[in-house]
C-alpha cells in the first residue's frame, strides 16, 4: 500500500466520521450479521478491549452485558457519542490512541477479548497487526477481527472498469489492496499463536453507498420484510460455501493458545 493511497484511507475512514453505526440501515442490517455470532462472547465479568471503537458498535452493547470495556479510537468525538448512549454507572476506559500506541502501554494478555472490526485492511503490516492483537489477549482469550475479501477488490474493480487493477489483484502486484483468502488467514493467525474457530462472510449480496454490490441489494432501501429475506441469504451455509470469498468482510474468530 503506497503512502498516499495510506493517507486517503487515513482521512476516509478515521478522520471523516463513518456512517453512524446506530442511525444507518445498512450499518445496523450488518450489526445483525456480526452479531449473529459475537452476541455469546459478550458475557458479563469478562473483559473487552475494542480498539477502533468509532460510534460504539460493539463497545455499547459489551458494557451493557456488564463487560470491563475499553476503548479505543483516533477521534474523541466518538467517545462522547458513546457516553451519551450510556446510563448512569455504566462503566468504560476510554484512549485516544492508534493500534501501536495501544500496544505500548498497556499490559500483555490482558484482555478475555480482543475485538478490531473494520480497521485492518485500512492498516499497513496485516500480519504484525495481528500478532498485536494476539499479544494483548490472555492465553485461551479469543481475537475478534474483520478483513476484506479478494472477492470484493476483485469486484469493485470491475464495476470501476479497472481491469488493470483486477489483474494486479490476482497476481498479487496490485499497488494498496489489502485483503485475504481464508487460506491466507488461517496462516497468518496461526503464526501469532491463534487459532481460528471461524471464519464468516459480512454482506455477501449487497452494499451501500460505493460498495460493489449495493446496486443489487441495498439494506438501506429495504422494507423489514425484504430484509429478512436478505439476513436469511447471506447466513445461509450453502450460499457461504459458493459466494463467501466476495463479501464486504471475512469475520474471524480466532481462540489464542494456551
Amino acid at each position: 500500500m503506497t503512502i498516499f493511497q495510506r493517507g486517503v484511507n487515513f482521512i476516509r475512514y478515521r478522520i471523516v466520521p463513518p456512517h453512524n453505526m446506530h442511525t444507518h440501515a445498512a450499518e445496523r442490517f450488518y450489526f445483525g450479521e456480526y452479531m449473529l455470532h459475537l452476541s455469546t462472547f459478550f458475557a458479563k465479568g469478562k473483559s473487552l478491549l475494542d480498539i477502533g471503537c468509532q460510534n460504539g458498535r460493539f463497545t455499547i452493547p459489551a458494557i451493557r452485558a456488564g463487560m470491563e470495556v475499553t476503548a479505543t479510537d483516533i477521534r474523541a468525538s466518538f467517545f462522547r457519542y458513546i457516553k451519551g448512549k450510556l446510563h448512569t454507572g455504566d462503566q468504560v476506559i476510554f484512549r485516544k490512541e492508534g493500534l501501536d500506541q495501544t500496544c505500548k502501554v498497556l499490559t500483555p494478555g490482558s484482555f478475555d477479548v480482543v475485538m478490531c472490526i473494520e480497521l485492518l485492511y485500512n492498516l499497513p503490516d496485516t500480519a504484525g497487526n495481528i500478532e498485536k492483537l494476539a499479544m494483548l489477549a490472555k492465553p485461551g482469550g479469543v481475537v475478534i477481527a474483520s478483513h476484506r475479501s479478494v472477492g470484493y477488490y476483485v469486484y469493485r474493480f470491475i464495476k470501476e472498469r479497472n481491469f488493470k487493477a483486477v489483474s494486479e489483484v490476482l497476481n498479487g502486484t496490485h499497488p494498496y489492496y489489502n485483503a485475504q483468502t481464508p487460506e491466507e488467514l488461517d496462516e497468518l493467525y496461526r503464526n501469532s499463536g491463534l487459532r481460528i474457530q471461524k471464519i464468516i462472510p459480512i454482506g455477501m449480496f449487497s452494499g451501500f453507498g460505493k460498495d460493489t454490490f449495493s446496486c443489487i441489494s441495498n439494506p438501506k432501501r429495504l422494507n423489514p420484510e425484504e430484509s429478512e429475506e436478505l439476513f436469511k441469504l447471506e447466513t445461509e451455509p450453502g450460499l457461504i460455501r459458493l459466494f463467501g470469498n466476495n463479501a464486504r468482510y471475512w469475520l474471524v474468530i480466532a481462540e489464542k493458545e494456551t
